[in-house]
């Protein structure tokens, strides 16, 4: 009786809206948010250049954030805030497990909303009788127009390019993902409208499948009286996070019924190859001293950790290609249980072309990955007139990394990975740490000497308001970056055409290897423009103290040799909010393509390839 009169209370304040922030503490947490932006956030001035948006304008939002009446309608003003940055490598994102999804995925085929995916296990054929590439019209009597317009804000790992803006909210349609979407809360079941591909149409009510524990508020805490509130927060500071990594399912056309074996699996097996030995020993923690180089190289997409799917909502890393392999394809990596990517060769007119899909920048290990890639380059380049390099669906990684494999593309010096950082006093003790943690520790002097370049640039932005340093390199000691070559001085880049598939989903490090190849021209680009996301982005968990709310920050811009101007932007040194432009456009997202396991891309990429090797 005690344990009820107790939780009673607590019941009507929750009834009555009163178990929730109080306006004082969410103004503080929004300030506290638009603070970290402007220490922290590189791109400032060129999102005022490219969107006319100033982040420090901000008394709309705090109209907006008093006009709340509870927790989960603040979050998303926070959600939207961020958002308006236009930015793929920033995001607000809150604490929850909560997920609900309708166990079939789409995605936009000729700007329609089409299904390219059915869970059979849980929507049977029998009841659920729509199939793989027909049209959603519908969800709850809210058009998919009208529903893609609601979701765009929440498009995570996308803001920066208006196809992957769309494309990641048809993917919220089906999946609701609350970490993202704070407003995510759904009935038992969803009422579906469908467009069958023979013109009739059919409705079906489907169950949602719900998951974990709905955020409603962020609580009640007393807000200090006296003190200063910067005291009452010494628990809660915004700390910096590692980023964790997840390989998802997103591959070629899905089937209806069981899962088969995907089509680069059935393809044959290269007769003459054979997998070298390699350790792939995960990649060992880096000593201390390499810590801020490691953060000023992460590019990569966040992961939705707690999604039931994820793979429309997070349609990276996948091993596969969204496409069928050519005729003729020959499979040489990508069926072992450590291949790091998947390979192999095919004709083309009178000529063999290679082809390796580089699925992610974030290899679990480094060491074993490289050596695999240098193995196929030298087998390419003894064996193939060509080479075609999937980068399409890859989320990033290390930018390092990027530019090590790109030395085994280019086979002469390039301009390496540089970048522009944001002065603050974050880098500022952060830089000069390492650096005499890297002398005590006997590191090579290369490392001692880079920290000690930008300890200098910071100090000189410093003096200047809201200052970037110039172009930092981030790889090496200097800015040029040598082939690969062998330790008695071969050159062991591969040195024959090469053409690279991109599509809007093409990020982060995946960018910076396109640009490299590009900037140099040592490649041509097929697709369609990349996503955007051009710098090393900053995990801060509970960036806000009392609604407890995470963030990622932008806190560097990287420089492509040459300014470039395209798709109606201005003349820009940086890839960031305009992402890499193809030399020859390409769409992979066609409703043909998805019913024929991309037959008309894969055309148009064997033309091109034939093209540059006339063959």
């Amino acid at each position: 009786m005690r344990f009820f009169r107790f939780l009673t209370p607590l019941c009507l304040l929750a009834q009555l809206g009163l178990a929730d922030l109080t306006p004082q503490q969410k103004t503080s947490d929004f300030l506290q948010l638009v603070a970290l932006y402007d220490v922290n956030y590189a791109p400032y001035n060129l999102k005022i250049q490219l969107y006319n948006f100033d982040l420090l304008n901000i008394q709309p939002w705090l109209a907006q954030v008093a006009q709340t009446t509870n927790d989960i309608q603040f979050y998303d003003v926070c959600v939207r805030y961020v958002a308006s940055l236009q930015d793929s490598h920033d995001e607000f994102t809150i604490l929850s497990d909560y997920d609900a999804w309708l166990h079939f995925d789409g995605d936009l085929y000729d700007g329609n909303f089409l299904i390219d995916y059915i869970d059979r296990s849980y929507l049977s054929s029998r009841t659920y009788n729509f199939a793989v590439g027909d049209q959603l019209i519908s969800v709850d009597g809210v058009t998919v127009a009208d529903l893609l317009t609601q979701f765009a804000p929440y498009s995570v790992n996308g803001s920066a390019n208006p196809v992957s803006r769309a494309r990641l909210a048809a993917a919220t349609i089906t999946e609701r993902y609350q970490g993202w979407y704070p407003l995510a809360s759904v009935g038992t079941s969803a009422t579906i409208v469908v467009q069958h591909q023979d013109g009739t149409m059919g409705t079906y009510t489907i169950p949602w499948d719900v998951q974990g524990t709905q955020v409603t508020t962020a609580g009640i805490f007393p807000s200090p009286m006296s003190k200063a509130i910067t005291d009452a927060r010494k628990e809660h500071t915004a700390r910096r996070l590692g980023l964790k990594t997840n390989v998802h399912r997103r591959g070629t056309n899905p089937y209806q019924g069981v899962e088969q074996v995907n089509p680069w699996l059935r393809a044959g097996v290269d007769p003459t190859f054979t997998s070298i030995a390699t350790d792939n020993t995960p990649d060992p923690e880096p000593p201390a001293y390499m810590a801020p180089l490691t953060a000023l190289a992460n590019m990569k997409h966040v992961s939705a950790e707690f999604a039931i799917s994820g793979s429309s909502l997070e349609p990276f890393d996948s091993l596969y290609p969204v496409f069928n392999p050519p005729a003729g394809f020959k499979l040489r990596l990508g069926f072992g249980s450590a291949d790091q990517f998947l390979s192999g060769t095919f004709p083309a007119g009178t000529g063999t072309i290679g082809f390796i899909r580089i699925p992610t920048f974030a290899p679990s290990s480094t060491s074993a990955a490289v050596a695999q890639f240098a193995n196929e380059m030298q087998y390419f380049q003894a064996n193939t007139d060509g080479l075609v390099i999937d980068v399409m669906g890859n989320g990033g990684g290390s930018g390092c990394y990027a530019q090590t494999l790109a030395s085994y593309v280019i086979p002469f010096t390039f301009q390496g990975l540089t970048q522009q950082v944001v002065a603050n006093l974050t880098w500022q003790v952060s830089f000069d740490g390492a650096r005499i943690n890297a002398i005590n520790s006997g590191a090579p002097a290369w490392v001692a000497q880079l920290y000690s370049v930008y300890l200098t640039a910071i100090q000189q932005a410093l003096t200047s308001n809201r200052a970037m340093t110039g172009a930092l390199p981030l790889c090496s000691s200097t800015p040029t970056t040598p082939s690969a070559t062998s330790s008695s001085g071969k050159n062991l880049a591969y040195k024959k055409p090469v053409l690279v598939l991109t599509d809007n989903f093409t990020l982060s490090s995946a960018e910076i290897f396109t640009m490299f190849l590009q900037d140099n021209q040592r490649g041509t680009i097929f697709g369609t423009r990349t996503d955007g996301g051009g710098g090393n982005v900053v995990g801060y968990s509970q960036a806000t103290a009392y609604s407890q709310g995470s963030t990622r920050v932008t806190e560097g811009l990287i420089m492509r040799l040459n300014p470039v101007a395209a798709n109606g932007f201005p003349s820009l040194p940086y890839y960031d909010s305009v992402g890499i432009q193809p030399d020859i456009l390409q769409d992979y997202m066609t409703a043909n393509n998805l019913a024929t396991g991309g037959a008309d891309f894969v055309a148009a990429a064997i033309s091109a390839i034939r093209n540059l090797t006339g063959k």
